[in-house]
């Protein structure tokens, strides 16, 4: 058993609608549940796998984003929809700090705590960077 408790981003509740990338499957609409700098929880109609690389695209203030990143999560609750947790990678500092400004934002605004556990009540996904 460890004691390590490592530190988690603050990551805040949104419902930006983005698109998605995966391999030649390309402009499929997900839903950002939440986002941190490290990662999204995402919800959307494409059926993906743990260490799948994607590319997420949204528009928010005025500002694109695109970023890429692998998935760490696979949730099914139904069907129709898979919620996927996925950890950024190669990201351009200019795309970090737009994720920064929008996690800054988000919890000025709603004076929201950050999240650091899932709709279901599970813990989040915690990515600990490579050493």
């Amino acid at each position: 058993m460890s004691t390590y408790d490592p530190v988690r981003a603050p990551r805040v509740p949104t419902s930006i609608v983005a698109t998605v990338t995966a391999g030649k499957r390309s402009g499929v609409i997900f839903r950002i549940l939440n986002v941190s700098v490290t990662g999204a929880k995402l919800e959307g109609p494409l059926s993906l796998a743990l260490k799948d690389k994607i590319k997420i695209r949204f528009d928010w203030e005025g500002t694109s984003v695109e970023l890429a990143a692998e998935v760490v999560r696979v949730d099914s609750p139904d069907l129709m929809t898979d919620q996927i947790a996925a950890h950024f990678i190669e990201m351009p500092p200019e795309t970090q700090a737009a994720i920064e400004a929008l996690v800054a934002r988000m919890l000025e605004a709603g004076g929201n705590e950050p999240e650091h556990e899932d709709d279901d009540g599970e813990a989040e996904v915690v990515i600990e960077p490579d050493d």
